[in-house]
């Protein structure tokens, strides 16, 4: 019998360094739990700049990036 594929639920940056500090994944979470089915859908150049993300304009996204503006860990 041929096995499955697997289907990630994880966005293509998972498994990569965290993008973000503590607070920027809570609020990443919060995406996820919103939004699921777009959270699978992030990917790193998401992150590279935050203001031409495709997830502009949704509530949990901008209150990420709106933290990362201001947090010195999230800016590296």
């Amino acid at each position: 019998m041929a096995k499955e594929p697997q289907i990630s639920t994880e966005p293509e940056w998972a498994n990569d360094t965290r993008p973000a500090c503590a607070v920027g994944m809570d609020l990443l979470r919060q995406l996820e739990a919103a939004r699921p089915n777009d959270y699978v859908f992030l990917q790193v150049q998401d992150f590279v700049d935050l203001s031409t993300s495709a997830f502009v304009g949704i509530p949990e996204w901008d209150a990420f990036t709106e933290h990362c503006k201001t947090c010195e860990d999230c800016k590296k």
